[in-house]
């Protein structure tokens, strides 16, 4: 698999209009979130536009986020467009996931597989204020292909990008205190993209063999470090909820000796 280049980790934008000219032009395009439900055939020629067309600006990024699972997982850590950048690696990471789910089929259930797939629509629905309306699931193929390493690094690699919009979405909850309905837009959208964050390390480890997977990044630990912050800004049921599915996270990591933290 080539390398996917995402954001560095403070380079994470922290407010949606930073968002909406990227997401504007991706729906313009036809490669935003709809994409993922588009014909196989078409999902492999977006993932060719959105990774080598040169329509999305980056520059190398000063540092790394975790140099080692970077590394291992194939992750080119840039600055440049950061909607851009930050949007086209979400849907990459996805569009890897589906090829490789297409190609080896998995044992993910249906619930699973749709929590996973919402999160993308959840965050363009956000980032563009559109109506929810509800989204189309294509269930995964019957590959039978093997292909145990492309898979975990594909899961992996949608854990860091979903991981990037949690960041994401909590920094609205963080800076937007004044407009609730903004704080519980924002919570809602990281509570969906932790519960599908859980479900791309399970997918990464839906193998014979499970690799050793990495739970903790930098946006992981940010997340913990600002909790106070949120519960005091959320309702309480949102942030049980939110809450909860962070945690599942480290119960994910206690679970399997194979999920180790990122340094």
């Amino acid at each position: 698999m080539e390398p996917i280049r995402l954001l560095h980790p403070d380079l994470v934008p922290q407010r949606r209009e930073s968002l909406q000219h990227a997401a504007s032009t991706l729906v313009q395009m036809g490669l935003d979130d709809t994409v993922l439900s588009a014909p196989l055939v078409h999902q492999r020629l977006a993932h060719v536009v959105l990774a080598t067309s040169g329509m999305i600006e980056w520059a190398p990024g000063s540092g790394a986020g975790d140099d080692g699972p970077d590394e291992r997982f194939g992750v080119e850590r840039v600055a440049g467009d950061r909607g851009g950048v930050f949007l086209s690696g979400v849907l990459i990471a996805y569009l890897d996931v589906l090829d490789n789910a297409a190609r080896m089929g998995t044992s993910i259930s249906e619930d699973a597989w749709r929590t996973l797939l919402w999160a993308p629509t959840a965050l363009f629905d956000h980032v563009l204020r559109r109506p929810q309306v509800g989204m189309t699931v294509v269930p995964p193929g019957r590959g039978t292909e093997d292909l145990p390493h492309e898979r975990a690094q594909a899961g992996q690699r949608l854990y860091f990008a979903l991981m990037q919009a949690t960041r994401f979405a909590v920094n609205g909850v963080v800076r937007a205190q004044d407009d609730r309905t903004l704080v519980e837009d924002c919570v809602t959208l990281a509570t969906a993209c932790l519960r599908a964050a859980a479900v791309a390390l399970a997918f990464a480890a839906d193998v014979v063999d499970p690799p050793e997977l990495v739970v903790e990044t930098a946006e992981h630990r940010y997340l913990w470090q600002v909790l106070g912050d949120v519960r005091a800004a959320v309702p309480r049921a949102r942030f049980d909820q939110f809450s909860a599915a962070l945690r599942r996270l480290d119960d994910f990591r206690a679970a399997c000796p194979l999920l180790v933290a990122g340094g």
